[in-house]
């Protein structure tokens, strides 16, 4: 794999290109987690559930894992969709090759706009956790490993090309400008096409490429269900709008949704917790699991605040920052 010094000039144009720059760009590891989890792999005392703890406090160590593993599998199995899964596949030498392959740098040498999307990806995976995982017991892997990964198809583009996403970012999110327009302008392609391109070929957990899915293929569906979940002061006309709809309700339980719903909500909060974009996923998550809006704002609330308290670095930016703020106050003009 290279560095994440591509040809910076040259943004590729089209999905089959990206693919191959992004695919190959190795993804840089803190050192401190690279030296704990190298050293974990050198003792036999470790057991695989430790081992694999050890590597979650590094998202990038996830996906490099769970791309290996799943890539020298290709069409003989299912895909890995544990990390534990993965690393046993591996075997504990291949994974320490792999380990020994991946740039380890202190934080201050690992750029600020690829560790802000990996902070996102962290705070998704809190969000979709708190909300869901104890409801879901027996699903608490795969909304977890989901969760995390669910952004892992822009790290790389993080790496190689920071300015895109910061002026994505500034277009679309703070000045309200069309999200195809600008990904059209800026990458030549749509960007969840490419998210679910790059998710295939990795061959990532079935829960993020059906998260892609649907957000490309499944539109009626989701507008059908933001109408129903914009009652939220009407939860008996939300029933019995979903009662007369058994296929629309189907489609919204499904678990697979809490991977979509913890990201969105995670995305949202970067601009504000009071934006509109906000409110349309709390109202899905309130519809989701038929509780009230308020309830949910103030799970999503703790939940941050938790993953604010775990994750968060002095040079970037985390949503908690801002529920002590005035409301209508913006990190962004």
């Amino acid at each position: 794999m290279s560095t994440a010094h591509a040809a910076h000039h040259l943004v590729p144009k089209t999905l089959d290109a990206w693919v191959k720059l992004l695919d190959g760009i190795a993804l840089p590891v803190p050192a401190v987690n690279h030296g704990h989890v190298r050293a974990a792999l050198n003792d036999s005392r470790r057991s695989l559930r430790e081992i694999a703890e050890m590597m979650q406090e590094s998202p990038a160590l996830v996906l490099s894992v769970m791309r290996e593993a799943n890539h020298h599998t290709h069409g003989l199995t299912e895909q890995a969709e544990s990390l534990e899964i993965a690393i046993n596949r591996l075997g504990l030498a291949r994974t320490e090759i792999l380990l020994g392959r991946l740039p380890a740098k202190p934080p201050e040498e690992i750029p600020a706009v690829y560790r802000q999307l990996i902070l996102v990806s962290q705070h998704a995976t809190q969000q979709a956790n708190g909300l869901f995982a104890s409801r879901l017991a027996r699903l608490w892997q795969d909304i977890h490993m989901g969760s995390l990964l669910f952004l892992s198809p822009l790290w790389p583009m993080a790496l190689a090309y920071p300015k895109l996403l910061e002026e994505l970012e500034l277009r679309v999110i703070h000045k309200g400008h069309s999200s195809l327009a600008v990904e059209k302008e800026l990458f030549g392609v749509n960007l969840l096409e490419l998210c679910l391109a790059l998710a295939e070929f990795w061959r990532l957990p079935i829960w993020v490429t059906r998260g892609y899915k649907l957000l490309i293929n499944e539109r009626r569906d989701l507008a059908k269900v933001l109408r129903i979940a914009r009652e939220e002061h009407s939860p008996l006309q939300q029933q019995q709008l979903m009662d007369a709809d058994p296929n629309l309700r189907r489609w919204l339980n499904q678990p697979a949704n809490t991977v979509l719903l913890g990201n969105g909500l995670a995305l949202a909060a970067q601009h504000a917790w009071n934006s509109p974009h906000c409110l349309r996923w709390e109202r899905l998550t309130s519809l989701y699991l038929q509780q009230s809006i308020s309830e949910v704002q103030q799970q999503a609330h703790q939940n941050a605040a938790s993953s604010a308290r775990i994750h968060a670095e002095k040079d970037l930016w985390h949503p908690a920052e801002s529920l002590i703020w005035p409301w209508d106050a913006r990190r962004v003009k």
